[in-house]
């Protein structure tokens, strides 16, 4: 009857656990790096369509010539929409006439 190594029975278990634990935090961190890169993607979406909301604002010369006291709700509501498409969207992409 063979002897029993446990000493190198024990080593190549620990062997063993540390590769499945670094395969477990390398596929963690995959996982979070593409996360990250979604959430990143999406917020500087977000932060673009509130930039160009807030851009007129920012813009008004009280001196300019304006055409008329109608309000065109049309571009407002575009940028609105544009908004929230970009805070909702998990693949933003830049919307060009």
């Amino acid at each position: 009857m063979q002897p029993i190594d446990i000493p190198s029975i024990e080593q190549r278990a620990r062997e063993l656990r540390a590769a499945e634990i670094h395969r477990v935090h390398d596929l963690f961190a995959k996982q979070a790096e593409v996360v990250g890169h979604l959430a990143t993607a999406s917020t500087l979406a977000g932060l673009s369509a509130v930039s160009q909301m807030l851009r007129p604002l920012f813009s008004w010369n009280p001196q300019a010539n304006t055409p008329s006291s109608e309000h065109h709700f049309a571009p407002h509501l575009e940028r609105l929409n544009d908004a929230a498409r970009a805070l909702f969207s998990w693949n933003p992409q830049d919307r060009r006439p």
